[in-house]
Order: C-alpha cells, then structure tokens, then sequence
C-alpha cells in the first residue's frame, strides 16, 4: 500500500460523526467556515487551516487556565490525553497533506 494510500485508510477510519456529548449546548458553538464559497480548497490551503488549528489547539493545552483545570480536578485528568490524541492525530494528517504539497511543488519546479 502507498503511503498516500495509508494515509487517506488512516484519515478516513477517523472521519466519523463526532460524539455528542449529553447536555452539551451546541448551539452556541461558533463555527467559522472559510470556504464558503464551495471551491474545492487546494492542498497547501488544507495544510495552513490545519496548521492555524494545531497551533490553536497547542496553545490551549499549554494555557495555565487549561493546565488548572485538569489540576484542580474541575475536569476529567483524561482531557489532557485527549487533547494530546487529537493534537497527534492531527500531526499525522497534516504529515499525509505534507507529502502531497511537497510532490506537487517538487513538480512545478
């Protein structure tokens, strides 16, 4: 199997619906959809939106108030793991787009 092939296996078995939480209120969840406009998104696109993400997402697991959170047991210790997994799993996504950007570039020259 190539590694893109691997990496669209691994990105598809982690597309599933996510779970709803009980008593989440999700409905005053902003979501911000940058492309409205229905044009497929370009590969490097893809690369920086998960690139803002993952540095969104670092900076939260290194904010004090999270790091207090999980401290003072306000919420569940497992939420830094969890927080850990999504980082890693979103490293490995990016690590597939990576590859593709590279190629592509490597091409145009």
């Amino acid at each position: 199997m190539s590694a893109i092939a691997n990496c669209e296996l691994r990105i598809a078995n982690c597309l599933v619906d996510p779970p709803v939480w009980q008593g989440a209120d999700l409905n005053s969840i902003q979501i911000e959809h940058h492309n409205s406009s229905n044009k497929a998104m370009e590969p490097i696109e893809i690369l920086q939106e998960f690139n803002s993400c993952y540095t969104k997402i670092q900076a939260i697991a290194q904010d004090e108030n999270w790091l207090l959170l999980i401290a003072n047991k306000r919420i569940d210790p497992e939420a830094a793991t969890h927080l850990g997994d999504v980082l890693h799993y979103l490293s490995e996504a990016m690590g597939c787009v990576e590859e593709i950007v590279e190629v592509k570039t490597i091409q145009n020259c």
